[in-house]
């Protein structure tokens, strides 16, 4: 009796420990599985995920992921949120490319472009905008994300090891809190193919812009119409951390004492002289779903009672076995 009691505790330890590493393992942890075959997610217009067992989950127009993703995303649904939940969108780029102007699925395409490339996050009709872009490390891509359409926003977002790591094309876009870092260029700025426009009302602020070999680069830095308006780089009190930034910070304060010089009109102000850990906390902290924590919590309490009333039956049985002995 006493072997099957220790059997008991010991397939309860093991139940509750898996159980646990469920709850507490990271969703962003790398998959080490080989990765062979590309897998293209489209979020449609009407709100349905291709393929249907892409590992996304839709509550209230916003998407979530609930796994790393090797492949791309386009979004042709106006209006949603994709949270990346903390997992990995990630490309098969493995390379360098220069003088290479890149278009995706945007209004004007050239025939003349033969090099091939790869968009991570991108917008497949130029009627699609409002989109917001968090909680997402995107890597390895030709162009990590590609905005090229009106009112949209990447936040809380890791970019890394791409040819461009956002490209923006489009006007009233935001980007904030988002890690820039190892792209061959980290913020590209390209024409609107709609009207062959440069994008106007960009909010840039509160990014760390980390070891890009060039940090800004594009279009918008050439011949600006007389009307042509300085976008925004801080919030009136910060701005952005530049790498490559070599001021200095008299008063200690965390903001460099000259401006960062993007361009003749822009400039971003107060130059963060840190990258802020609070970025990389939001970017790679696990990001748990509520409900699987409230389900996978429901289970361990259901298997612990049990296990308990294991545990007091077979006490039960060996105190009515010694009576029976002793009659």
């Amino acid at each position: 009796m006493q072997k099957k009691t220790v059997a008991i505790w010991i397939s309860a330890i093991l139940v509750i420990s898996v159980l646990a590493g469920l709850i507490t393992v990271a969703p962003n942890e790398p998959n080490t599985k080989a990765q062979s075959t590309l897998q293209n997610i489209v979020i449609k217009a009407d709100g349905t995920v291709t393929p249907s067992d892409a590992p996304i989950m839709n509550y209230d127009n916003v998407y979530k992921l609930t796994s790393n993703v090797y492949g791309t995303i386009k979004i042709m649904k106006s209006n949603i949120v994709l949270n990346g939940g903390g997992y990995t969108l990630s490309g098969p780029y493995n390379g360098s490319q220069t003088n290479v102007w890149v278009v995706g699925n945007g209004p004007s395409q050239s025939p003349e472009l033969t090099a091939q490339y790869i968009i991570g996050v991108d917008l497949g009709d130029k009627t699609v905008e409002g989109i917001t872009i968090q909680n997402l490390n995107i890597k390895n891509f030709s162009i990590g994300t590609y905005l090229w359409t009106k009112n949209n926003t990447i936040t809380n977002s890791r970019v890394s090891e791409s040819i461009l790591g956002i490209m923006l094309s489009g006007s009233n876009t935001t980007i904030i809190n988002n890690y820039l870092v190892e792209n061959q260029q980290g913020l590209f700025f390209g024409f609107n193919g709609v009207n062959e426009t440069i994008p106007s009302d960009i909010v840039v602020h509160h990014n760390s812009f980390v070891h890009n070999s060039v940090q800004i680069n594009g279009c918008f830095c050439e011949d600006y119409p007389e009307d042509e308006t300085p976008h925004s780089w801080d919030d009136g009190k910060q701005g952005n951390y530049w790498s490559d930034y070599n001021g200095t910070d008299a008063d200690s304060d965390g903001i460099g004492d000259t401006p960062y010089i993007i361009d003749q009109m822009n400039l971003d102000r107060y130059p963060l002289m840190a990258s802020s850990e609070q970025q990389l906390s939001q970017i790679f902290a696990p990001a748990f779903d509520p409900v699987i924590i409230a389900l996978s919590l429901g289970i361990l309490c259901c298997v612990t009672i049990f296990m308990l009333w294991l545990f007091r039956r077979a006490k039960t049985q060996q105190a009515l076995t010694r009576a029976r002995q002793q009659q």
